[in-house]
């Protein structure tokens, strides 16, 4: 009989509890290394290994609580995916309120900082191949996908969502090259106002 099953109800179930209670730090231990990781760096990158002495982990702990990593950074692209919602927000508001350069430019550098910190998952979706783990290029694309259908209800011209899917793609490819712009010479301000220009044009046009 286990030391747990030798205990009166109430111990035991203080006992699990602690278990319980340990359990959840150890995961998300595991979970916001996965997280420091793969917002650096392509999450094709983040190894368990790697994850495990980090931590100071085994990789066998790792495999308790996680099948395989993209698992594991599917969740943390689900979370940040919902925070990125406050950025398809504002693609709302320019869109019901009509289109205008000033809330254009502040959609766009919303959408320039959001990814600023998020390096890794962006280039995520850049590199994207068939080769790619479909769990979590999926949480990205689809968080893509309902920026562009905000936005295709600005446009009226030629087909919707070709439009607007043609735009968010546009700024997930700048922003995920904006270093090396501004070593070309291009200033990050620059670049926002550019892209903001373009933005403004696409959907005012079809106004």
């Amino acid at each position: 009989m286990s030391e747990v099953a030798r205990l009166p109800a109430a111990s035991a179930r203080t006992a699990t509890g602690r278990a319980g209670a340990k359990g959840r730090r150890t995961r998300q231990r595991l979970l916001e290394e996965v997280e420091r990781r793969c917002l650096r760096a392509p999450c094709a990158s983040v190894a368990v290994s790697d994850v495990a002495q980090a931590t100071g982990l085994s990789p066998a702990t790792f495999y308790h609580y996680f099948p395989d990593v993209p698992t594991a950074v599917a969740e943390v692209a689900e979370r940040h995916m919902v925070q990125f919602e406050d950025v398809t927000a504002l693609a709302a508001a320019l869109v019901r309120d009509q289109v205008n350069k000033e809330k254009t430019e502040e959609f766009v550098r919303a959408f320039y900082d959001f990814w600023a910190d998020r390096r890794g998952l962006l280039e995520t979706i850049v590199v994207a191949s068939r080769d790619e783990d479909p769990r979590v290029f999926r949480v990205l694309l689809n968080a893509m996908k309902r920026l562009t259908h905000v936005l295709s209800v600005a446009v009226s011209g030629g087909h919707p969502v070709g439009v607007a899917g043609s735009l968010v793609m546009m700024l997930v490819l700048s922003a995920a090259r904006r270093e090396g712009f501004e070593r070309d010479g291009a200033p990050l301000d620059a670049q926002i106002r550019s892209q903001a220009e373009i933005l403004h044009a696409a959907l005012a046009s079809t106004e």
